[in-house]
């Protein structure tokens, strides 16, 4: 089902991906735009992954477009990023980030969360026709902008078909609230309605925007689900890889400790960085080779892997950089070269919001270079 991809054999260039995501207008960190986007570039990276927030650029199917929007935003501990409420000019704060992002000449690897604002647009984002929608315009503003040339990818739906990113489509498609968890099983239909957003969604946008290369990113338990559906239009699947999603790992590192309350918190974090001292090795084991079986998947389907968030997160910020989680971080990247990766994430921890690795600019570099260079 779906064996060959459009792109199959057209490999993108290589990419060192800084996963800015949804936090620059939210953070205060990018609040002084050009410098951090000049710090980016220093630590080597050549791609921005970012979102845009297509269902906010775009202009609504009845009405007129109202470019002030109010985000709502829970926090997202994964991404160092505490609740928050912003106000933006989404138009043009959004060309101000890419025109700053290509006068660097940095790439641009789209996709978008479809954050809640005020005015509840992302309930809006339901049917195939809806992404193709809201993307079109969004890729078509970019093109007005004069700066197409830059975009070398979009992800459709971070982490299809799971909220927070697929609100919209979780009610059509699934017929319950997305607040709460998918079922486990999906019944016939379901999946072939899930097929036709893999289906229709790229294929469309691809013929209006040849140049782009178009997918969507999954976490380990979605990847799984891929393989009842055609996967046919993607050009690539890009994954989520983290060693704690492992449940293993989770057990033995302290994070399911029967031990309740605040004294569970103090003790989690000390044991979580001796294992890692201590049995490294076989961690990094365990997650090569779910590496492994995800990238022989997407190569199966003739879909590109991309690896664009891992690998490991670190439970308190450290005073410098950890000697045990930097070798594990290097491995991974290692590993995933061995294997042909071409785009990928030194590590999606690496961003301005996370100062404590933020400053390690000559490390960052280094990783990056090796990305660069393929090994």
């Amino acid at each position: 089902m779906g064996e060959q991809g459009p792109s199959a054999g057209k490999e993108s260039e290589r990419l060192a991906l800084a996963c800015w995501d949804y936090a620059w207008p939210l953070a205060r960190e990018y609040r002084s735009l050009d410098r951090v986007l000049d710090e980016t570039v220093a630590r080597g990276f050549n791609a921005l992954r970012l979102d845009p927030f297509p269902h906010l650029l775009a202009a609504p199917a009845r009405g007129v477009h109202m470019d002030r929007c109010e985000l709502d935003v829970p926090a997202d501990p994964r991404r160092d990023l505490a609740a928050s409420k912003a106000t933006i000019r989404i138009r043009r704060n959004v060309r101000r980030l890419l025109q700053g992002a290509a006068d660097r000449g940095l790439s641009l690897w789209l996709h978008s969360h479809f954050l809640p604002d005020s005015r509840a647009r992302r309930s809006f984002v339901r049917r195939p026709e809806d992404f193709v929608d809201v993307w079109a315009q969004t890729l078509g503003l970019i093109r007005e902008w004069d700066l197409l040339d830059r975009v070398v990818a979009v992800d459709f739906c971070h982490q299809f078909p799971q909220p927070p990113a697929a609100h919209g489509l979780i009610r059509r498609v699934f017929g319950r609230s997305p607040e709460r968890p998918l079922p486990r099983h999906w019944s016939e239909r379901q999946e072939r309605s899930l097929e036709a957003y893999l289906v229709e969604v790229p294929r469309t946008l691809r013929a209006l925007f040849p140049g782009v290369r178009f997918g969507v990113s999954c976490g380990a338990g979605q990847s799984e689900y891929l393989r009842q559906m055609d996967t046919g239009e993607l050009d690539f699947l890009e994954l989520a890889l983290w060693l704690d999603d492992d449940p293993r790992f989770r057990l033995a590192s302290g994070e399911r400790l029967p031990v309740p309350g605040r004294l569970g918190r103090v003790l989690a974090p000390p044991v979580r960085q001796l294992l890692m001292e201590a049995t490294g090795e076989q961690w990094l084991r365990r997650l090569h080779d779910q590496l492994n079986r995800r990238l022989a998947f997407a190569r199966l389907r003739r879909m590109e892997p991309v690896l664009g968030d891992g690998y490991l997160q670190v439970s308190r910020p450290p005073s410098s950089l950890p000697r045990g989680w930097a070798a594990f971080i290097e491995s991974t990247v290692d590993q995933a070269l061995t294997a042909g990766v071409s785009v990928m994430t030194p590590t999606s921890l690496a961003r301005p919001q996370t100062p404590w690795l933020w400053r390690e600019q000559d490390w960052l570099e280094q990783l990056n270079r090796r990305i660069r260079a393929g090994g």
